[in-house]
């Protein structure tokens, strides 16, 4: 007896084609309905919200807390996200489709090219003896001059650059400038790009030749800056506005709430070019940036030789160089985020009609005693904080570990092995039951009755229970209160407690810090429970535009901060527009490539959200370090540290 495969294929009994229908029309159906949930999904994922209740305005406009106006924070959210994949235009109308073009340019082989060529028939003498020619000319760069000759006719057929020239009355090709510039905004440098050339053995362009074209490209950042924020403003006036049910006049002034935190060049504390950023919490979007820098090689090289050489000639060329120098701030580079948000907060007003009159931030900076030293809004209009909810659970992790190491150069040890013991997976799991204790909980009382819930849960056994601050009820994360909950036995602590610590070795060490770290006027600035997430991928994108491991100009950085902060508050999509305002032809490979770079991230997005692979990813992230330090400890400790041998 001979089986047949139950599906589409040719002679299966109609029964059998018409189940198999219904399974792919199921199948369909269900595609479409997970396509369908994608955008709901994504929006909810993305840390871009803060809370509206500070989301006011101006003296000019009612008071608008606590209104919600027409849409919901959801749909909101889901707006910004659609205007995030469409690059901040309407991509269905007419006007976005026009200026995407054919892209006509691609790779080619003159080998091939040659051969097509020797089977066309000359135009005069209508004979197949044409050649391709492309040395007849030194190369302009990527530009390639090309020559179509005859051997019956002893004279070129066609000769021509093919490329087009990047404006009409200049020597510069397009395809020269444009390569420049797609460098730059994938990071690459001159010496990156002709490697990239080299291996592809291509023409390139000499290094002085790439630095001119940057420079060219250079001298519309400004405009470029204008073009960036003044969008981005306009939208995230305009939300605020619709989020807060009023109507908001060109002249009136917002009152927002901004993540601002900095960011250097190179690591470490001797950095000579940081950035500044402000994120608006409601739209997640960056509203403005600033760039500082204290070097200009210009300055260095030129000008000092200039001035041992030739002195009296100095002083003139100085006044020259000034509106060109790159230097625009001098100071340490601790003091460049304060300096950068001293001019970001002081020309909010007048450029973008904002006033960041709550400020989210990490805490590692004078920058909010400094602001509210210099008054920038005047007297009357005082300047609150709050604070990032993960950098304060650091500070947790870094309290522990500074103390392990100072009680180990007393000779006290507080890790190791054995039960108990103040490890390195102990304080990481100690440090996300804090954030946790702060994020679950939105009044000061109920994060700190938290916060010591956590270590005195870790501190029981069952000689001394310590569950009076573990919440109660059959929900409860505590295994012994939900026991108690359900009228039940509560199990041994032995394998219940996931982080077991020695009270009598541990405490005296962990009660101070736990009480400091638990104060007041410290948790009352994370009642709201934001983050600087958005800050941190921005610095991201920003540096993956500019390597931290090469020197590079404020210029350079600059036109880095800026593609970066497009692509942040518009997506990927925004390229094309981007390109398109420093002269370049756009096609529909960027779009395309474009689209599909960011569906790729969403789906990224999404498969990080999710809960099971967060559970996954905790999982794995505790045995790793399980399976370190256990190897540390039967090797006999540490065998590479500072200062340590």
């Amino acid at each position: 007896m001979v089986r047949t495969k139950p599906s589409t294929t040719r002679g299966a009994p109609k029964s059998t084609k018409k189940r198999t229908d219904q399974v792919k029309s199921q199948w369909k159906a269900k595609k479409s309905a997970q396509s369908a949930s994608v955008l709901t999904d994504v929006t909810e994922c993305v840390p871009v919200l803060g809370s509206s209740a500070s989301a006011t305005f101006s003296a000019s406009i009612p008071s608008t807390e606590n209104i919600l106006g027409t849409k919901t924070r959801s749909e909101f959210k889901k707006e910004s996200y659609e205007r995030f994949v469409s690059g901040g235009v309407d991509t269905k109308s007419s006007a976005a489709t026009e200026t995407l073009v054919k892209t006509q340019r691609g790779v080619v082989d003159f080998a091939e090219v040659d051969s097509m060529v020797a089977s066309l028939c000359c135009p005069q003498c209508k004979n197949k003896c044409l050649s391709l020619c492309t040395d007849s000319r030194p190369t302009s760069g990527l530009a390639v001059f090309a020559q179509v000759n005859c051997s019956s006719c002893k004279e070129p057929v066609y000769e021509q650059y093919l490329a087009t020239k990047f404006k009409s009355k200049t020597k510069v090709f397009d395809m020269n400038r444009q390569a420049v510039y797609s460098s730059l905004a994938c990071g690459l440098g001159a010496t990156t790009f002709r490697n990239f050339c080299e291996n592809m053995d291509l023409a390139g362009l000499h290094h002085k030749t790439f630095h001119t074209h940057a420079s060219q490209l250079f001298t519309q950042l400004e405009g470029f800056r204008k073009h960036v924020f003044s969008e981005t403003v306009a939208y995230v006036r305009e939300v605020h506005a619709r989020y807060c049910g009023t109507t908001l006049g060109v002249d009136d002034t917002l009152n927002i709430i901004v993540s601002y935190d900095g960011t250097w060049l190179t690591r470490g504390h001797s950095s000579h070019i940081g950035v500044g950023c402000a994120v608006d919490l409601l739209t997640g979007l960056c509203v403005d940036a600033h760039v500082m820098c204290t070097y200009c090689q210009v300055c260095e090289s030129t000008g000092q030789k200039l001035f041992q050489e030739k002195p009296e000639e100095y002083a003139a060329w100085l006044v020259d160089h000034l509106d060109k120098c790159e230097v625009n701030y001098k100071g340490s580079s601790g003091m460049m985020e304060v300096e950068a948000a001293r001019v970001i907060w002081r020309r909010s007003v007048n450029t973008n009609k904002l006033r960041y009159t709550t400020l989210l931030s990490d805490g590692d900076s004078k920058t909010f005693t400094e602001l509210n030293d210099i008054k920038p809004y005047g007297e009357d209009i005082h300047i609150d904080k709050e604070e990032c909810v993960n950098h304060v659970s650091k500070r947790l992790g870094t309290a522990l570990r500074n103390m392990v190491t100072d009680c180990r150069k007393r000779g006290v040890t507080l890790g190791g092995r054995g039960r108990g013991q103040l490890t390195g997976n102990a304080i990481r799991k100690l440090q996300i039951y804090y954030n946790r204790a702060i994020r679950s909980n939105k009044d000061v009382c109920s994060m700190k009755k938290a916060i010591m819930a956590s270590l005195y849960h870790c501190f029981s056994t069952d000689e001394n229970p310590q569950h009076e601050l573990c919440p109660a009820g059959e929900s409860s994360w505590c295994f012994f209160q939900e026991a108690l909950a359900k009228h039940q036995v509560p199990g041994p602590h032995k394998h219940l407690i996931h982080t077991p610590l020695n009270e009598e070795k541990l405490a005296a060490h962990l009660l101070p810090i736990y009480e400091r770290l638990s104060e007041e006027h410290l948790l009352s600035r994370c009642v709201s429970g934001k983050t600087q997430n958005a800050n941190e991928c921005l610095h991201s994108l920003i540096w993956s535009r500019c390597a931290k491991d090469h020197f590079a100009s404020r210029s350079r950085v600059e036109f880095a901060v800026l593609t970066a902060i497009r692509e942040f508050n518009f997506g990927p999509a925004a390229a094309a527009d981007s390109a398109q305002f420093f002269g370049f032809q756009t096609g529909h490979h960027m779009k395309r490539l474009g689209a599909a770079r960011m569906h790729k991230r969403v789906r990224n997005s999404l498969k990080a959200v999710r809960d099971k692979q967060s559970k996954r990813r905790d999982k794995v992230r505790a045995a790793k370090s399980k399976r370190l330090e256990e190897l540390v400890q039967l090797e006999g400790g540490p065998a590479y540290a500072a200062g340590m041998f």
